[in-house]
């Protein structure tokens, strides 16, 4: 069974959702098809179900510009409020005729003689494969997919359950029991949080701490954006500006050694004020504040000051079949262990096969130096458009936004080729490799990188080369995506093919 639509859209979340939209309301097309390894809208948001899960950015400008919402039921939306928010929107705009769930895309290559790409697709339900041509293509495939896996000596012999925080097992009683959880990042805190009252124990095994801050509530623009829905783009605005004030805290200069210095002595304050004091001397960081991104209290520090409750550095050696042995040679029991190491974004953002008009795989042209035009384009992958892709994320703001840009993005740029008057769009390889330089030497200043810690930032592109954050302020996001560098790019039209 072979298919065919002018456009064709990976993934069924925020990037999906927004190109769907995009593609209906600007291009005045629904020649296009949606493909979800998972079973529903969502994306990570279908995936991450964990207890506690929710967004670290304020709701209300955590959601489409399309679609903005108001009456969300918390300041920073659960995961649960979140994954509905998008099937409600999925469903205004009927996307769910032209979704096809279940369905794992295992390749892409581009037809030089048809310009066209031809996805290999699996049923995941069945085995049964196909495949799927179409002129462009949306890559809305997340780099948050792939978990990574905690591994220990003795692993075999453990008899309950080891559940990433991605796949979190709902069958699993955690009421009473003894749970070990691994890792103190955004998802570990989150889940530490949630589950603390309930179990009989809580264990949680760091490596590193992390900069910690209180959460914004955001109550009186909240308060205007429910109470007055006119003004909701004005909140929205506001919301921006305040999150943008934050980048000060990755760049370089004197003002912003200043600006983190000052910052630093406030967050040392506030972890000396809220941990427990047995915690002291371990979680505050050695690192730079910004190296890696700053967690919000969800309720964690709460939770550390419950009797039930315990925060170890010790390393783990190896498990038993019931208990957790750590490097001093204490044993700490254990009936489920929770995995919240996070995911492997290199093998996120590289487990789709995709080849170029070169002929080479994606994964090898990058060779561990992860990058895209604009954060969009690559070079010799034409009519393929990244819409959260390297470079996009930041460590302050939300990701839609940047998915927004994106799209803007592809308008000036590429509308003759969504509208079918032009066939073919790519970025020069002198352009690309360009911009890829200047990124990687503006990302060089950042404090990701002279922060003096293992940032996922870095790790996941290879040494020394950051493919995952955006080296700039969003302003400049906005404007490039608005003012693009059109003589950056290669464009052939029907008529002179």
């Amino acid at each position: 069974m072979d298919r065919h639509s002018h456009a064709l859209i990976v993934g069924a979340g925020f990037s999906g959702l927004a190109s769907a939209i995009k593609l209906q309301t600007h291009w005045k097309t629904t020649d296009y098809q949606i493909y979800d390894r998972d079973s529903e809208f969502g994306g990570t948001w279908q995936q991450n179900t964990y207890p506690g899960a929710a967004s670290d950015i304020p709701a209300l400008w955590y959601c489409l510009a399309s679609d903005p919402k108001v009456d969300w039921k918390e300041p920073y939306p659960s995961q649960g409020e979140l994954r509905q928010y998008i099937k409600d929107v999925a469903e205004k705009y009927n996307l769910r005729k032209r979704a096809t769930f279940g369905a794992e895309i295992e390749k892409v290559e581009w037809l030089p003689d048809q310009q066209m790409w031809k996805a290999s697709i699996k049923d995941v339900a069945t085995g049964n494969k196909y495949t799927h041509t179409s002129r462009v293509v949306f890559m809305g495939k997340g780099c948050l997919v792939v978990p990574n896996k905690f591994k220990a000596a003795g692993i075999e012999d453990f008899k309950g359950p080891i559940m990433h925080t991605a796949k979190w097992d709902h069958t699993v009683d955690y009421k009473g029991k003894n749970v070990v959880v691994i890792g103190n990042g955004c998802s570990a805190v989150q889940v530490c949080a949630a589950i603390a009252p309930e179990v009989g124990t809580l264990t949680q095994f760091a490596r590193t701490p992390q900069w910690m801050v209180p959460r914004p509530e955001w109550k009186w623009l909240k308060t205007i954006g429910e109470t007055f829905p006119f003004m909701l783009g004005l909140v929205r605005f506001l919301m921006f500006l305040t999150l943008e004030a934050n980048f000060s805290l990755f760049r370089g200069g004197w003002y912003a050694r200043a600006d983190r210095a000052v910052r630093t002595w406030v967050c040392t304050k506030l972890l000396k004020w809220h941990l427990p004091k047995k915690y002291h001397e371990n979680s505050i960081p050695k690192y730079e504040l910004g190296c890696k991104r700053i967690i919000y209290d969800c309720g964690y520090w709460k939770a550390l000051h419950q009797k039930n409750v315990e925060l170890s550095y010790d390393p783990i050696v190896r498990l038993t079949s019931n208990s957790v042995i750590t490097k001093s040679g204490q044993e700490w029991p254990a009936d489920i262990i929770v995995d919240a190491t996070g995911f492997n974004v290199a093998a996120s953002m590289g487990g789709l096969e995709i080849v170029g008009e070169t002929g080479e795989n994606l994964v090898d042209f990058w060779n561990g130096k992860v990058s895209a035009y604009e954060t969009v384009m690559v070079a010799n992958y034409p009519n393929m458009f990244f819409l959260f892709g390297p470079n996009a994320t930041t460590g302050h703001n939300s990701v839609i936004f940047a998915i927004e840009n994106a799209l803007k993005w592809i308008e000036n740029v590429a509308s003759d080729l969504i509208t079918g008057t032009a066939t073919y769009v790519t970025v020069k390889n002198e352009a690309y490799d360009s911009w890829t330089q200047k990124v990687h030497e503006a990302s060089k200043k950042m404090a990701f990188s002279t922060g003096g810690c293992v940032s996922w930032y870095m790790s996941a592109s290879g040494a020394g080369h950051n493919g995952v954050t955006y080296p700039w302020t969003q302003f400049t996001a906005w404007w490039r995506a608005r003012f693009p560098v059109k003589s950056d790019m290669i464009v052939k039209s029907k008529k002179n093919e």
